[in-house]
């Protein structure tokens, strides 16, 4: 094929991250973008030199449309989803695939049917860190993974921000959950989880969920995630150790080998997500994009199917399950 033409749904901050990666790739074509806010999508087709979109149906009409980013708000991903299934445009959605079962199942099997390439991107997949865990793990360099644990916690104000669209498991657990699994090649086969409800109890959503669960090798685990963390503290506060019977390895988000203070106060500054560099976008979210690009553009194998970022749903599912009993509850293994 020639120049891919793509749009960017939604235009927050990842939709405008999309965005000028779009912009500024050889071999790709920005020919649209779509918000609700049509002041801001016009805004934002003045700056990326495209054209706004005054509706989705306008948008997925558009014959020469090859595929779509969908970076809107979680809750609205199966409709996204299902209209371009229905008009055949490939799709790189953010993650979650969806936040209700039913329609995340829903999904895979239009996918299928349709024949469209669909990717979500579980960003740690791009992440050379935890890339390089996974790497460690298939060459057997430590071993069997005996025991691990893991954190995603945010801010506050990314908690408040969401106003209670979504719990704390849907919106960042399903990273790490994908990535336990991935990285360790192992499957996750029964989860626990408890949380604390303060901060964000008007929103009826908790501020910090921590599970233990059990991988189907016999490994153990716990998982604590939160956006509740207070201001001026660090907005991502991310982990990963694994300890194997010959080795181990431990990945941490929050040192990235540079600091800064300024402003009376030490900040991290981030140098592997969205780095600019010479005027343009590098790090995980390009290296996403590519993979996206190539799985449409030369067949090239998605690094990650949407089968995937369904079980990352289900899991999370069963881990609100637990919330809602008070007990341990199994993941089916045949769903």
């Amino acid at each position: 094929m020639g120049k891919m033409k793509v749009a960017v749904i939604g235009l927050g901050v990842m939709g405008q991250t999309h965005a000028r990666i779009y912009s500024e790739m050889a071999g790709v074509e920005l020919v649209a973008v779509y918000d609700i806010n049509q002041v801001h999508a016009d805004r934002m087709a003045e700056q990326y030199q495209t054209k706004a979109a005054e509706s989705l149906e306008a948008l997925f009409g558009m014959a020469e449309l090859d595929a779509v980013s969908i970076c809107t708000a979680d809750d609205q991903h199966y409709e996204l989803a299902m209209l371009a299934c229905k008009h055949g445009k490939h799709v790189l959605m953010e993650k979650p695939l969806a936040t209700d079962l039913i329609e995340a199942k829903a999904i895979v099997n239009q996918v299928k049917a349709s024949g469209i390439k669909m990717m979500v991107g579980h960003t740690l997949r791009w992440d050379p860190r935890y890339y390089h865990a996974r790497e460690s793990i298939a060459s057997g360099q430590l071993g069997s993974p005996l025991h691990l644990y893991a954190r995603r916690n945010n801010s506050y104000q990314n908690g408040l921000r969401l106003k209670g669209r979504t719990s704390v498991l849907m919106f960042l657990g399903v990273h790490d959950i994908d990535a336990i699994e991935w990285v360790t090649g192992d499957r996750i086969v029964e989860v626990y989880t408890a949380e604390v409800r303060n901060r964000l109890n008007e929103f009826n959503v908790g501020d910090a969920a921590v599970t233990t669960f059990k991988l189907a090798s016999g490994a153990v685990g716990s998982y604590e995630t939160s956006w509740v963390m207070p201001d001026h503290y660090y907005e991502l506060d991310a982990k990963l150790d694994i300890i194997g019977t010959d080795g181990a390895i431990n990945v941490n988000i929050v040192n990235q080998n540079i600091q800064r203070h300024a402003g009376g106060r030490f900040t991290y500054p981030d140098t592997m997500y969205g780095m600019e560099m010479y005027g343009r976008l590098t790090g995980i979210m390009k290296e996403e994009l590519t993979s996206f690009v190539l799985a449409v553009t030369e067949d090239a194998p998605l690094p990650i199917t949407v089968e995937d970022a369904y079980r990352a749903v289900l899991i999370a599912s069963c881990m609100e399950k637990s919330l809602l009993t008070g007990l341990p509850v199994a993941v089916p293994t045949n769903d």
